[in-house]
């Protein structure tokens, strides 16, 4: 099973300074897809204790594990970030492949893939280079950029599962204890940054990671473990808590009634046990109503998050390997389904309550989820579709144009003013609160005026008159969005399940396929397989077009024989490869590429380390220490040194070493170094001499050359490669 391996701190703040600079993008995505908020709008929302610039940002999930994942995230806006989820077992045997997102979502794939150790220092890493990013305004692409004096703020949020004895237990809590005491890990990465990177120790950088967590249970978990969880969190870690809840708490007749019925997806099918056994809607609302209290006493906060994934059955052409009989549904039915059941819990509970939220969001509805008042509005699923993290601009884009047409430039005016429901909004927060009532007699025409001509003062309006009567102004303005978010989605959510966009019959068309067969070069060049990469693991690199002749040698003692080969031909500039660590060969690249084929299993692979490169002697693949290139082809290893300044090269490997000439490239002596006989094709060698070029070698920045220009230079520090295997 493929193995996610970290890339280190050092060499992943060396890519992104220089990547900017030379190719005008921080982890293959460019800067003209990252998120510049406008000037005239304040996107920022209130998250517990933190405030964000804005109110999206990725779901717990698959890019929220890895430190570049999360930059990632962060370059296109995001700015609650949803950790992915860490539970005590943490060697987990996951299904590959994992993820199928042709239209709508499935998958298999539901926890961390890293130990917890190992999560901890990931999310340290990405924070710590966040903040290089705000200090040094994205290492310059920034620069000039309208709106961003507060474009920066951002908040993390955790995610923890999947019952109280693992949650408990001393791997977990310690995990938590770690985001809330983040310094220890983050001066550990300061001790790292030597020589070069000697400027950036310097940074500031926050007491803790995050204070709220959000609490993920497995299908089944029974009311009361879920409620001693949350009061686990609450009362002895000190932490808001957010609980996500499953669809099956809407009900197996209620969920049938939309999924099938209603938008036509008669080709799944539900599990009814698994609504059974899950927690009840009943046992839900009056869990929550009990948790206010607990969290009420601890001076924190209790919410909920709409929801996890569905569950249906699995279709073997889709995950092969998956023992269980379940897979797990997202994307747009998803949606409908979430947006119901969050809207009818809102109106049930009987007080407004923290929500974030989660299921098939995209740019075109977006809008309305933050209409309904809900912070973080998350997504997953649109980011595995074709542009990646470089679509979640879209969404802030979307906003703006719904704002502009209300006639607001602020998230909370716009909340208030989105569907005209401000002055009702305004009325029953004000209501509601001890005092509120002789503010709403005095001050009431006033603001109702205003919600109905002036939308935009609104907010501003209602802290003022709040701050006048001694009320909490900020208490009573967020107040006042979720009630507004509330009667939003009366209207809202009702008219989703009527939408077509959401029907199956909208949702059939895959990714475009042509009758061609993916090779090792020469592919359509697209690049879809790069952006729908959720870890950055697919890269494009430059190499010289070059269709040679080759050679066939055969080495036997006392002979050296030479006859025609196979041939090497690289036809096109525009090349790609894959680095092995980073590629848990979830398959997403293979739903996206054009041609047949799988670019995880096709394309050059490269080890970020030579243990790596020898964990797992079954791939084949490159690895480079100094001047020598290990690499694996066929099975048979190879070292193959190169000397340039000589003019010349020597591999060894297979039985057998060959001296080269570089340039015009061709053998010029090879000789057997063990008893027995060898033969290779030269085609090999053209490989290797490609790959030492235009990756190890290249001009262009990627996770294994993360900094050319200090290679060159010998001016690494803190992780400069060790010297390579003499041949």
């Amino acid at each position: 099973m493929a193995k996610l391996t970290p890339v280190s701190f050092h060499d992943l703040l060396r890519r992104m300074r220089r990547e900017v600079v030379l190719s005008q993008a921080i982890f293959d995505l460019p800067v003209r897809n990252w998120f510049f908020p406008a000037k005239e709008l304040d996107f920022s929302a209130r998250h517990f204790s933190g405030r964000a610039s804005t109110p999206v940002g990725p779901a717990a999930g698959p890019h929220t594990q890895l430190a570049q994942n999360i930059v990632l995230s962060w370059l296109g806006g995001g700015r609650i970030i949803e950790l992915k989820t860490v539970q005590v077992n943490d060697r987990l045997a996951i299904p590959r492949p994992c993820i199928h997102v042709p239209n709508v979502g499935y998958n298999v794939e539901w926890s961390q893939e890293l130990t917890v150790a190992e999560s901890i220092m990931e999310y340290a890493k990405a924070v710590f280079l966040i903040e290089v990013l705000k200090a040094t305004r994205g290492f310059g692409a920034f620069n000039g950029a309208s709106g961003f004096a507060s474009g920066f703020d951002t908040v993390y949020d955790i995610s923890v599962g999947y019952d109280l004895e693992g949650i408990r237990s001393e791997k977990v809590t310690g995990f938590l204890r770690a985001m809330l005491n983040a310094t220890p890990h983050f001066e550990e990465l300061r001790r790292q940054l030597t020589g070069d990177l000697r400027e950036f120790r310097e940074i500031e950088l926050p007491p803790s990671i995050s204070h709220c967590v959000t609490l993920s249970t497995f299908h089944g978990c029974p009311a009361s473990q879920i409620e001693a969880i949350a009061r686990y969190l609450l009362e002895e870690l000190g932490l808001h808590v957010v609980i996500k809840f499953n669809p099956t708490l809407l009900g197996f007749e209620a969920v049938r009634e939309l999924l099938i019925d209603r938008l036509g997806y008669h080709h799944l099918a539900l599990c009814r046990e698994a609504f059974e056994q899950d927690l009840q809607y009943d046992d839900a609302l009056e869990m929550l109503r009990r948790l206010r209290a607990v969290a009420e006493n601890t001076g924190l906060s209790v919410g909920a998050k709409f929801t996890n994934t569905l569950v249906v059955a699995n279709n073997p052409e889709f995950f092969p390997t998956q023992t269980d009989p379940y897979m797990y549904l997202s994307g747009q039915p998803l949606h409908v389904i979430a947006m119901n059941l969050m809207q009818r819990f809102r109106e049930d509970l009987g007080f407004e309550f923290p929500v974030s939220f989660s299921a098939g969001i995209e740019r075109k509805n977006f809008p309305g989820a933050v209409a309904c008042g809900m912070v973080p509005v998350t997504t997953c699923t649109d980011l595995l579709r074709q542009g990646g993290y470089g679509r979640l601009p879209r969404y802030m884009q979307a906003l703006a144009e719904e704002m502009r047409r209300c006639g607001v430039s602020s998230r909370e005016a716009y909340v208030l003013a989105a569907r005209g429901r401000g002055a009702a909004a305004v009325a029953e927060t004000l209501r509601s609160v001890k005092g509120g009532e002789q503010v709403l007699e005095r001050e009431g025409p006033r603001l109702i005026a205003l919600a109905n001509e002036r939308p935009d003062e609104l907010p501003g309006a209602l802290r003022e008159v709040a701050t006048a009567a001694g009320l909490d102004a900020e208490a009573i303005v967020l107040r006042a969005t979720r009630v507004a978010g509330r009667l939003n989605g009366r209207e809202i959510v009702p008219a989703l399940a009527g939408d077509t966009r959401y029907h199956a019959q909208s949702n059939t068309k895959e990714p475009r396929r042509i009758a061609r067969t993916l090779g090792l070069y020469d592919c359509i060049n697209c690049d879809l397989c790069i952006s729908a990469c959720p870890n950055d693991a697919i890269f494009a690199y430059n190499a010289s077009p070059v269709e040679t002749p080759t050679e066939l040698l055969r080495l036997r003692p006392g002979r050296f024989e030479r006859a025609p080969g196979k041939g090497f031909a690289r036809r096109k500039a525009h090349q790609l490869a894959v680095i092995e660590g980073l590629c848990n060969e979830c398959s997403n690249c293979d739903v996206y590429c054009p041609e047949q084929g799988a670019p995880f299993q096709l394309k050059e692979r490269v080890f970020l380390s030579l243990d790596d490169f020898r964990a797992v002697p079954t791939l084949d693949g490159f690895c480079r220490q100094e001047n020598t290139l290990h690499a694996r082809l066929g099975g048979a290893e190879f070292l193959f040194v190169p000397e340039l300044e000589r003019n010349r090269a020597a591999v060894r490997g297979a039985g057998m070493r060959l001296d080269l000439q570089w340039e015009p490239f061709e053998v010029r002596e090879g000789r057997l170094t063990d008893s027995g006989e060898a033969e290779l094709d030269t085609a090999l060698l053209w490989r290797m001499r490609t790959v030492w070029e235009s990756i190890f070698s290249s001009g262009k920045p990627n996770m294994v050359n993360p900094d050319p220009q200090a290679v060159r230079a010998g001016k690494l520090a803190g992780g400069g490669m060790p010297a390579g295997d003499s041949l």
